[in-house]
């Protein structure tokens, strides 16, 4: 007769200490960027791996969301990441904190050049 395994039973202690592989990148990331701002292109591109770029993209734009980084524009027309000081509780509370979102447009013909 055959015999069943079943899957390992997590508790829920163990799931929420673990980091995902997204919050190891915005912790990379940011600590990057706590030394001096980047351009967007050199902290998100990974000319190796199409998915390792968009993986940073997703994180770079979790980063924006919370807001813990800003993307600017400067003069020459480069994308750069500046870290922010983390919002307080009461600011997000009363509507003082402004959440911020990005579009951007990146597709695998991008990533090739």
């Amino acid at each position: 007769m055959e015999e069943r395994t079943r899957p390992k039973v997590l508790d829920d202690e163990s799931v929420t200490k673990e980091k995902t592989g997204t919050d190891k990148i915005m912790a990379i990331m940011f600590g990057i960027l706590r030394k001096n701002r980047k351009i967007m292109e050199n902290l998100v591109l990974n000319r190796n791996s199409f998915a390792q770029t968009v993986e940073n993209l997703f994180s770079l734009s979790l980063l924006v969301k919370d807001p813990r980084v800003q993307i600017t524009g400067d003069e020459n027309g480069c994308h750069l990441v500046l870290p922010r000081n983390a919002l307080g509780a009461t600011a997000i509370f009363y509507g003082e904190a402004s959440f911020s979102h990005f579009v951007f447009i990146f597709d695998f013909s991008d990533w090739k050049t």
